[in-house]
């Protein structure tokens, strides 16, 4: 090295090497709140009706008989309470002004971030969320408390719904853990297809997803000479990482999703019976100046509609 060479070590006027970009591997797919319908709430008490058709029965009357008239039952009306969910933040007015790398506005960046972790949350409480609760706090019962007629369980107490009641609203407690096997699909599937459902999702945490990969066989009952099978989704846009489950009663899709945060249950859906019902769509708000920032609000309030709790089903207890 000649002597007196200028050095990076004795330089004072560098400029930083700071990547223009800010990177987020965090997945932010809701995969429940993007396959159901959006509708309108109007309370916070979101109701709704159910009824049934009576069962097939030999239906062979007298020539001549004078008519007999059956007694008429009445529908069954349910409900959820909608659920707030909010974020904040705080940007100071020097902190908007200032050169920064990966975004223009810390405020702009930040309301995107924070939406994107509010429809999380709210993709979480339609799942999970054993019971509705009323109130000032109030909050939205989820798949999980409300899939009570067609119930995989291996103890615990679960919900039921009894003719006029729409459901006990009671806390659920787990059973006994056991293996998620194709036998407990197929039991889920097939009570969900005799009480009126085309399922067309089946809805599992990512590690019950590498189960049926490395365990499910798609043979069907053993002995059986029908076989169902797997195949790759063809919409590679939309469900490039699904698998798609050939049932006795059509086809359906197997959803990971990484927002659902318990391993215990397995959802088998018609995406038809559900829907999330806004009061209040997210909005971002701009609140009152305390000094120089401005303070966001993004909130949303919004209950799961279930239209119909007889044609889902769920497994629960594995591990």
């Amino acid at each position: 090295m000649p002597a007196n060479a200028f050095l990076t070590s004795d330089s004072r006027g560098f400029r930083e090497d700071l990547v223009d970009m800010i990177w987020n591997t965090s997945p932010s797919d809701t995969p429940l709140l993007s396959s159901i319908e959006k509708v309108t709430a109007t309370a916070v008490s979101h109701d709704w009706q159910t009824d049934t058709l009576v069962a097939p029965a030999a239906n062979a009357v007298a020539e001549g008989a004078d008519a007999t008239y059956t007694a008429i039952s009445p529908t069954i009306r349910l409900a959820n309470h909608t659920q707030i969910s909010r974020k904040t933040f705080s940007v100071s007015d020097t902190m908007e002004k200032i050169k920064t790398a990966g975004r223009s506005s810390d405020i702009t960046y930040n309301t995107i971030k924070q939406g994107k972790e509010l429809r999380k949350d709210m993709e979480l409480a339609c799942i999970e969320n054993p019971i509705f609760v009323t109130g000032a706090t109030r909050q939205t019962r989820g798949l999980r408390g409300w899939i009570a007629s067609n119930q995989v369980t291996n103890g615990g107490t679960i919900p039921i719904f009894t003719a006029g009641t729409g459901g006990n609203n009671l806390a659920i407690v787990d059973g006994t853990g056991r293996a998620f096997t194709e036998a407990l699909l197929r039991t889920a599937v097939l009570a969900a297809y005799n009480n009126g459902g085309n399922v067309d999702m089946l809805m599992v945490a990512p590690l019950m997803k590498q189960v049926i990969s490395t365990t499910f066989t798609g043979g069907g009952v053993v002995g059986s000479t029908h076989k169902t099978t797997f195949m790759k989704a063809e919409n590679k846009k939309l469900q490039a990482s699904y698998d798609v489950y050939c049932s006795d009663f059509g086809d359906f899709d197997i959803v990971p999703n990484r927002v659902m945060g318990r391993t215990r249950e397995a959802y088998i859906l018609d995406s038809s019976l559900l829907a999330v019902a806004q009061l209040r769509d997210m909005q971002t708000t701009e609140l009152a100046r305390i000094g120089s920032a401005k303070n966001m609000m993004i909130e949303a309030e919004y209950t799961l509609e279930v239209r119909e709790q007889r044609g889902l089903a769920i497994i629960r207890d594995l591990v």
